[in-house]
């Protein structure tokens, strides 16, 4: 059985890297915790003129102090997925080294919450990145839709 490391490790001052797509990020006093949310983090299929493939990624990278190695640190990543039968939805989502995937087939139509639990090694920040893919057959007329609200953590829960 793995043992649960707690340490002293903090978040910021702020950013260090974004890519293009606006975010709000939103850092407790204390630096143990953020809220990132995002107004336009999406991929679309709809209609039958759309391309049956469509990508969308975003990455940033928050300073990651104090952290001890093996320490866990959640994030939470959630967001909302329809799709209709024939189109997929795809959500990869990384904290430096460690990923999580999601995938979302079929007539479905859901909010949802994915967690990852980053284990800490030596790293200085912690570098975020998501990948949504929403795919369909060429041939098919099928929707899907997919999009990232808010990416959250913690350091204090578990």
């Amino acid at each position: 059985m793995l043992q649960t490391v707690t340490g002293d490790a903090t978040f910021g001052p702020g950013i260090t890297f974004n890519t293009d797509i606006g975010f709000d990020i939103a850092i407790s006093p204390d630096n143990k915790a953020f809220t990132a949310s995002f107004g336009g983090l999406e991929a679309i299929i709809d209609g039958n003129s759309a391309p049956p493939i469509v990508t969308r990624t975003f990455s940033f990278s928050v300073p990651l102090k104090d952290a001890r190695p093996g320490q866990e640190i959640p994030f939470f990543v959630s967001g909302f997925s329809t799709a209709q039968k024939g189109a997929n939805a795809h959500l990869i989502f990384t904290v430096n080294d460690q990923t999580m995937i999601a995938c979302l087939q079929g007539e479905s139509q859901e909010g949802f919450v994915h967690r990852l639990t980053y284990r800490a090694a030596d790293a200085t920040e912690a570098q975020i990145t998501v990948f949504l893919l929403a795919n369909r057959d060429s041939k098919s007329s099928a929707a899907v839709h997919l999009n990232v609200t808010a990416i959250d953590t913690d350091i204090t829960k578990h």
